[in-house]
């Protein structure tokens, strides 16, 4: 019933989460069992994790299957881990997934699908960013997961965070030169970007979808051009916008001046 448009979906959605909360709906995605909350709309709106914004996330799967070798998937901001499912489906030289996710809640069904899909996988109950420590997790205590979940770095808390050379270099992490990072982190794009440096410095060829969101932007008083900046500071890249057929940013401009203001996901790959 979730993966198809019908009369009356809404209200029946409503009836559920009013009567049965806290459930989840078993999907499959590539023949694998994939949980998803049945509170959560995006997933009834989406027709279910398996069409999961297809429209942008196809196309940064499409980068990284131009890449004819082993690739280290790093899903930052994982949730329940949709997109690295999703990557497993469509991506068949991904030889390990490492998600990130701060969320309890989030992460308990992140660890449990991402065990379904590949036996090459490390998942962490923490966030990523530019230091490393304990802070402060802001989450609705209304929702069984909260996609809008973030961290404040002025307070201290229970939520580890690290940088990802740091947790590179503490784990013994073997990461691929080729690499996909997956940015959504509520706020924290920049940060994570100066934490991984070590990480994006070394690799031979990369690609990463980098959320834009208006509301998150304003919140940490950021624009577009600082995101692309921070990047490009390390490695020479061009931008791609892939649910509008990957039209090409262009850097002289203001992103919101050649597009309309709202959410998007962009691809940034080596130039």
């Amino acid at each position: 019933m979730q993966k198809f448009d019908w009369p009356g979906k809404h209200r029946f959605y409503l009836w559920l989460c009013k009567n049965h909360p806290n459930r989840l709906i078993a999907h499959r995605i590539n023949k694998q069992t994939f949980w998803v909350p049945i509170d959560e709309w995006c997933f009834w709106l989406e027709k279910g994790p398996d069409n999961y914004y297809l429209n942008e996330f196809l196309p940064f799967f499409d980068a990284i299957n131009k890449v004819n070798k082993p690739i280290t998937f790093f899903d930052l901001g994982a949730d329940i881990g949709t997109v690295s499912a999703l990557a497993n489906k469509y991506c068949k030289n991904v030889s390990l997934f490492c998600a990130f996710e701060p969320n309890p809640k989030s992460f308990k069904l992140l660890n449990e699908n991402l065990s379904n899909i590949s036996a090459n996988t490390i998942c962490q109950n923490m966030a990523v960013s530019d230091i490393n420590g304990q802070v402060f997790f802001n989450a609705s205590e209304n929702r069984s997961i909260d996609h809008e979940g973030c961290i404040d770095k002025s307070k201290s808390g229970s939520t580890k965070v690290v940088t990802l050379d740091t947790w590179i270099a503490e784990n013994n992490i073997t990461a691929t030169e080729y690499l996909a990072l997956k940015i959504d982190v509520e706020g924290q794009e920049q940060q994570t970007i100066l934490g991984a440096k070590k990480l994006i410095k070394q690799a031979k060829t990369l690609a990463i979808l980098l959320e834009i969101h208006p509301e998150v932007l304003a919140a940490t008083t950021t624009t577009p051009e600082q995101l692309f900046e921070t990047l490009e500071t390390i490695r020479n890249v061009k931008w791609l916008v892939p649910a509008l057929g990957n039209c090409q940013i262009n850097r002289s401009v203001d992103f919101f001046k050649q597009f309309p203001k709202k959410q998007y996901d962009v691809i940034a790959i080596l130039d």
